[in-house]
C-alpha cells in the first residue's frame, strides 16, 4: 500500500498538468490568431481504423491528416 503523504502548502500548490495533447493538436491545426472548433462526423469503423493508421504512418494527429485531406481535395 502507498505511503500516507502529509499535506502541506507546497504540495497544495503544486500545478497540475495534464497528459492529453487534445491542446497541442487544436494549436497546430489552426493558423495563428484563428480559434479552432470541434467537428464530429459519423463514418463506418473500418474506415475510422484506416484513417488512424494513415494519420499514424505520416505522423500526424487525425485531425492534421483529415485537415490536410479536405486541403488537397479542395485543390484538386
Amino acid at each position: 500500500m502507498a505511503k500516507a503523504v502529509a499535506l502541506t502548502p507546497g504540495i497544495m500548490s503544486t500545478p497540475k498538468t495534464s497528459t492529453t495533447s487534445r491542446n497541442k493538436a487544436s494549436a497546430t491545426t489552426a493558423p495563428k490568431g484563428e480559434p479552432s472548433v470541434p467537428l464530429q462526423i459519423r463514418i463506418p469503423a473500418s474506415e475510422a481504423k484506416a484513417i488512424k493508421r494513415a494519420a499514424l504512418e505520416a505522423d500526424q494527429t487525425i485531425s492534421e491528416f483529415m485537415l490536410e485531406c479536405f486541403h488537397a481535395h479542395m485543390k484538386a
